[in-house]
C-alpha cells in the first residue's frame, strides 16, 4: 500500500487521471492526500469533486482557498469572479451533497505512522503541533455545523498577527487564512497577504512561512500546496507541491519520490 500527496488540481480532471495512471494508483490498496484547491482553473471541477468524494476513506482532502470561495458563492455571499470555472458545480443536481461534503473537510491532517502532515498553505511559526490541531478544529466545527453561513459571511484579511487573546470572527479569520492563503511573513510571523512569487523577488525582510525564525513545528514533515510559487531551494521538513505548470504528487516514504504531468 502506498500513499501519494497531490497538489492543487484546480479542476483539471483529465490531468488528474493521467497523474494517477503515472503513479499506478490502485484504489483498493493506495491512499491519496489532496492539498485542497480541487476546483477553479480547469473546467472539470465537478468531476474532480465527485471522483475524490467517491474514493471515500481512500482519500483525504484538506480545504484550500478555492473551496472556501466556492462555498461563499454558493451561499450567495459573493458573485462569480472573472475566470471562475465552477458554475457547473453550482448547477449540478448533487450540488448540496458535494458542498456539504466540502464543508466537512479538515484544515490539517497528520499521519503519525507515515510521519507527514498535510495542509493547504502552512502552519504559523508560533503554533505548537497541538495548537495547530486545536485551532483547526475551531474552524472545522463551525464550518461543518449549522452556523457555517455566518462564518462564510465574516471572512476577511484584517488580522495579520496571531494573538492567543483573539476571540470571535477575528480569531477564526486568522486561523482560516493561515491554513488557506498564508505565503510570506516577516521575521515576527506577520502575514503579508499581497506577497507572491519566487523568494528572490521579495521585499527584504519577507520570508516564506516555513523559514520564520523559531518555527515551533520545524520537527514536522509538512506537505503543502505551493500556490505562492516560491521557487525555493529544498528546505528540511517541508514538501511544497507546485501548481504553475502541471499536477504533482509526492509518494510518501522516508525518501519521497515526486511525479508530475503537464497541463496542456
Amino acid at each position: 500500500m502506498s500513499t501519494y500527496a497531490i497538489g492543487s488540481i484546480n479542476g483539471y480532471y483529465p490531468q488528474l487521471l493521467k497523474l494517477l495512471e503515472k503513479i499506478t494508483f490502485n484504489p483498493e490498496q493506495d491512499k491519496l492526500w489532496f492539498t485542497g484547491n480541487l476546483v477553479n482553473g480547469g473546467t472539470d471541477g465537478l468531476a474532480v469533486l465527485r471522483f475524490i468524494k467517491d474514493l471515500g476513506k481512500n482519500a483525504v482532502a484538506v480545504l484550500g482557498s478555492q473551496e472556501l470561495h466556492l462555498l461563499t458563492v454558493a451561499e450567495g455571499l459573493a458573485e462569480l469572479e472573472v475566470g471562475d470555472t465552477f458554475a457547473d458545480i453550482l448547477n449540478a443536481p448533487d450540488k448540496d451533497e458535494l458542498l456539504k461534503w466540502l464543508r466537512k473537510r479538515s484544515l490539517i491532517h497528520h499521519d503519525s505512522k507515515l510521519n507527514f502532515t498535510l495542509v493547504h498553505a502552512g502552519i504559523p511559526a508560533a503554533w505548537t503541533f497541538s495548537q495547530a490541531l486545536t485551532f483547526a478544529y475551531e474552524v472545522e466545527s463551525v464550518l461543518s455545523g449549522s452556523n457555517y453561513h455566518s462564518f462564510l459571511e465574516n471572512q476577511g484579511k484584517d488580522q495579520t498577527r496571531w494573538n492567543a487573546k483573539l476571540r470571535g470572527w477575528r480569531r477564526l479569520r486568522y486561523i482560516t487564512n493561515a491554513y488557506t492563503v498564508m505565503k510570506y511573513c516577516d521575521d515576527q510571523g506577520k502575514l503579508d497577504f499581497n506577497a507572491c512569487g519566487s523568494v528572490d523577488q521579495q521585499t527584504e525582510g519577507l520570508l516564506p512561512w516555513y523559514k520564520v525564525p523559531g518555527r515551533i513545528t520545524a520537527n514536522l514533515n509538512i506537505i503543502f500546496a505551493d500556490d505562492g510559487n516560491f521557487a525555493d531551494a529544498a528546505y528540511p521538513g517541508v514538501y511544497p507541491i507546485p501548481e504553475n505548470d502541471g499536477l504533482y504528487a509526492w509518494k510518501l516514504s522516508e525518501m519521497p519520490e515526486r511525479f508530475t504531468v503537464e497541463i496542456a
